[in-house]
């Protein structure tokens, strides 16, 4: 089942416009919410996997995940309204966000500046330790997946289609998707140790495509040895500390990254010592403490 514009899903409250997006998941929409009268955006499994044989497995972990986001209140998560049923499909109705990705205003603007890139990726790094505070992993942190909200200015992070629950250390059989350039190379192995060094690795990357405009080199292209290029290569203003930390963040050996987001995040200090709250957003008191993610999903 793939939606029309104007088809009315809940008796009429929702009204689909468009077709967001389609991905190895999921279909999501932009729909007016009559009741609320305010835009939405609903998400649902995709046609392919409404077909699988498996279709009743996956929307059942559909159903958890999209219930355990729903309880994860953060600023810089994009906010779960509620969890519908549709003509036996679920489907989550998020919060609209207004703004573009990170990845279209790299594409359109160039490289950020370094301390705005910094406030950005410490606002999903706090998103993130949110996450993992309640065991559950992203797995798919890059530029399309944050949003530069216009008004106030913050970053929120965005689909959550490959979330999944993890236990330290506890091999699990995820499924080994991920993007190229920002997943790291255990991601391709679904036999693999699964932990926040993953999303470390993600937000990483994400930091060196908003300071250098490039996608970093895939993992698997790194096996032979090949190094990637250092940031400071395609763009010099980059301060040695913010390299340092990009390059420990993406080390290609799960053991030689940071364990967690605070601890990576910790790296960036050197560079821009200006310390957040729990969500993320600077104090406004330089120092060379930073603190992230005494927010929970509860």
């Amino acid at each position: 089942m793939v939606w029309a514009p104007q088809d009315r899903l809940q008796e009429g409250r929702y009204r689909i416009e468009s077709l967001l997006g389609r991905g190895g998941f999921g279909l999501t929409y932009l729909a007016w919410d009559n009741r609320r009268a305010d835009w939405v955006v609903l998400k649902t499994l995709n046609d392919e996997l409404q077909r699988d044989p498996d279709f009743e497995k996956f929307q059942q972990d559909f159903l958890n995940e999209a219930l355990r986001l729903a309880r994860c209140r953060h600023p810089h998560i994009v906010r779960v309204e509620e969890v519908i049923l549709e003509a036996g499909l679920w489907c989550i109705v998020m919060e609209y966000v207004p703004g573009q990705t990170l990845q279209r205003y790299v594409a359109k603007q160039g490289v950020m500046p370094e301390p705005e890139a910094l406030r950005y990726i410490r606002q999903v790094g706090s998103a993130l330790t949110a996450l993992h505070q309640q065991d559950m992993l992203h797995r798919d942190v890059k530029p399309a997946n944050v949003i530069l909200r216009e008004h106030p200015a913050q970053a929120v992070l965005i689909d959550f289609g490959l979330v999944r629950d993890f236990s330290q250390g506890v091999i699990q059989h995820h499924t080994s998707f991920g993007t190229d350039g920002y997943a790291p190379i255990e991601q391709y192995d679904s036999l693999q140790r699964r932990g926040a060094w993953i999303d470390v690795y993600g937000l990483a990357a994400t930091l060196y495509t908003a300071l250098t405009g490039e996608i970093p080199l895939c993992a698997p292209a790194r096996v032979g040895g090949r190094e990637l290029d250092p940031p400071q290569a395609l763009n010099p203003a980059i301060s040695d500390a913010t390299q340092a930390a990009i390059l420990q963040g993406m080390a290609f050996y799960a053991h030689d990254r940071p364990e967690s987001i605070a601890e990576w995040i910790q790296l960036l200090s050197a560079s821009d010592p200006i310390p957040l709250d729990s969500t993320g957003e600077d104090t406004g008191e330089p120092t060379g403490r930073v603190f992230v993610g005494s927010n929970r999903c509860s």
